[in-house]
């Protein structure tokens, strides 16, 4: 089963590949998905599903490079629906919000 996604908000925020944070819409099943990363590098756009920081112990966990670790909150089963999901959050993306990257030239 097929689904429609649309996207009805999105709070930019620049850092390395990250453009921003979307809400977006599951409309068969009235699902509302908050802080959905939004990523470009080159041409290629993709989303990331939100996340939360690891904590051990009371204190944030941190790579050598001192960023904080996250762990995925939810996921698909497979390398496919991932990649046609993100496309079509790409493509909401650009349908509400058409210049939610700087160049305006993404392959979704």
């Amino acid at each position: 089963m097929k689904h429609s996604i649309s996207c009805h908000a999105f709070r930019p925020l620049r850092r390395n590949t990250l453009f921003g944070f979307a809400t977006i819409k599951i409309v068969e099943l009235d699902l509302e998905i908050r802080d959905v990363a939004i990523h470009q590098k080159g041409r290629a756009g993709w989303s990331q599903l939100p996340s939360k920081a690891q904590v051990k112990d009371g204190e944030l966990v941190k790579d050598h490079h001192g960023k904080i670790q996250h762990w995925p909150m939810m996921d698909f089963t497979s390398s496919q629906i991932r990649d046609a999901f993100s496309r079509a959050v790409i493509n909401a993306v650009l349908r509400a919000f058409p210049n939610a990257f700087e160049d305006g030239e993404i392959a979704a």
